[in-house]
């Protein structure tokens, strides 16, 4: 699984290139989930807001990040499929909140998302978490790991930007 910035590359993730963003700036990258499994896989890209202080998924006991969805993509990959999710966002809202900035309303295609998303420390380092879930038919339930010869396997990514305090209309 990886994100491309705005031209499909790896690169302008940004409006002008700069992480350090402001209410009403549509931000368009395109996730991409490659199957490589050797089989027909049922996918999950779970998509979560952070910040910095907010637990990552953990990839030595293959648990995904504590914080709930705020939504999800799913699809049917035959194998060495190639799916590509275009992934446009826009931050909607901001609110001080002491030292720090909570983020209010968030457009991600299409969808308006409101009320405490997540805040922080002077508006530094929020991230879009991004975990590949599949469907496992052992245990008949989604799955974000799975072990081979002992070892324990996750995909997960994360893509990190600021956002520049404004007022709430």
């Amino acid at each position: 699984m990886w994100i491309l910035g705005s031209e499909g590359l790896a690169e302008h993730y940004y409006p002008r290139d700069d992480p350090n963003l402001r209410a009403g700036e549509q931000i368009n990258w395109t996730l991409a989930v490659y199957n490589h499994m050797g089989s027909l896989q049922y996918v999950v890209v779970r998509v979560k807001l952070l910040n910095s202080t907010i637990a990552s998924p953990d990839e030595l006991t293959g648990r995904p990040s504590p914080v709930p969805s705020l939504l999800e993509f799913a699809r049917v990959l035959v194998d060495n499929e190639t799916w590509s999710v275009p992934f446009k966002w826009t931050i909607l809202n901001t609110s001080p909140r002491g030292g720090s900035l909570m983020l209010t309303g968030l457009s991600i295609e299409q969808a308006n998302l409101g009320g405490e998303l997540v805040t922080a420390a002077s508006g530094i380092n929020y991230r879009f978490v991004f975990e590949l879930w599949f469907y496992d038919p052992e245990f008949n339930n989604l799955a974000f790991s799975w072990e081979t010869m002992n070892v324990k396997h996750s995909v997960w990514t994360q893509i990190w930007f600021n956002v520049t305090a404004t007022s709430s209309a």
